[in-house]
């Protein structure tokens, strides 16, 4: 996060990337008056977390290539 000598809460930060954690979450919303998105390594780690080992590799790429997509259409595709 980058902190200049806007007033907080002015509208400077837009969107904040984290982990889950509700403090965070609930701060962004207050202070900041920003939008929220969970980062890309906890996204991963949740959703290899409910996937069976055989199938880690497999889910694993298939997030992966659909991150490396230029626009959410072609990662829906």
């Amino acid at each position: 996060m980058v902190i200049d000598d806007s007033p907080v809460g002015s509208g400077c930060v837009k969107l904040v990337i984290s982990d889950a954690h509700e403090g965070i979450k609930a701060a962004i919303s207050k202070v900041l008056h920003a939008s929220w998105q969970l980062c890309r390594v906890h996204f991963m780690r949740n959703a290899l977390a409910h996937t069976g080992k055989s199938g880690r590799r497999v889910v694993s790429a298939f997030i992966a290539t659909a991150f490396a997509q230029d626009d959410a259409e072609a990662a829906r595709a």
